[in-house]
């Protein structure tokens, strides 16, 4: 799979046209016909690449970039070449490329790739989850030192036993639990209003998430409800009956869920090291 796009199209012809190409390329496509909605899925499947109508791509743009969990998102707008304001706006506003009208879907898919790809080598995202990870983790967490008395939680979500299962299954089917488990911190996090949450990947099968302490139980109950419901599915019948899979000669669990959460009160933090082994357990 190259990535995940979500494209923000009303035009219908325009949407089934680039939602073929991307399919075509190897992405996961979500596809939204209204700004509202397009945000609302962004901050729920946390997708690598997003391609905006003309306007009211703008505002929607603007918007993502205000969302914690989208600020990250390769944003590329799609509009009128002869209307110069509208690219400069767009730009400006925190778009990062701007494909003019009427455009090449091949093009179009190609630059979208091309920017993940240049974002995984950057170490800015993981390229098997999508999420923030490496500097953009550690900027967050040099954030959080800035802030000792804030209401924030920093929490650690880690897969266990994973090795077993790509062992047996493959690496394939270890890094569809690890998305498995992207989609479900993503997904949780929508569940109010809040939108300064964040979400990266630490390495490691490693979640890193920052929200407000106040948020910390519930999130925590309804992943890992979430996680036992699913996890099975990424066993065979005869392994999820056994609860284990077999492997080197041992029986091994199925993979679980560790939590580990912070607050400003379990400090002081004096830098990333200390609140990294604060959450490691």
């Amino acid at each position: 799979m190259e990535g995940r796009v979500l494209l923000i199209e009303d035009h219908a012809g325009n949407r089934e046209l680039l939602s073929q190409q991307f399919v075509t390329e190897g992405f996961e496509v979500s596809t939204a016909t209204t700004g509202a909605e397009g945000i609302k899925i962004a901050t729920r499947l946390m997708p690598q690449g997003i391609s905006l109508p003309d306007m009211p791509g703008v505002e929607v743009a603007q918007r993502l970039r205000e969302i914690n969990r989208t600020k990250h998102v390769f944003l590329m707008m799609l509009g009128d070449e002869n209307n110069r304001q509208q690219r400069l706006t767009g730009l400006d506003i925190g778009a990062n490329d701007f494909i003019d009208s009427p455009f090449d879907p091949e093009l179009v898919a190609l630059r979208v790739r091309n920017a993940i790809n240049r974002k995984n080598l950057d170490n800015l995202t993981d390229p098997i989850t999508g999420l923030p990870a490496g500097r953009q983790v550690h900027d967050e967490l040099l954030n959080l030192l800035r802030h000792p008395q804030g209401d924030w939680a920093l929490m650690r979500f880690r897969i266990l036993k994973l090795e077993p299962l790509r062992e047996v299954y493959g690496l394939s089917a270890g890094e569809k639990l690890v998305r498995s488990v992207a989609r479900i911190l993503a997904e949780a996090q929508t569940h109010d209003t809040i939108e300064n949450d964040f979400l990266g990947y630490g390495g490691n099968d490693d979640f890193i998430v920052i929200t407000h302490k106040a948020r910390t139980a519930a999130l925590e109950a309804e992943v890992r409800a979430r996680f036992e419901r699913e996890v099975g599915a990424h066993y065979s019948d005869a392994d999820r009956a056994r609860g284990g899979i077999a492997f080197d000669g041992q029986q091994h669990p199925l993979a679980a869920l560790r939590v580990r959460s912070v607050t400003p009160e379990d400090g002081p933090f004096y830098d990333i090291r200390s609140l990294s082994e604060a959450i490691a357990g």
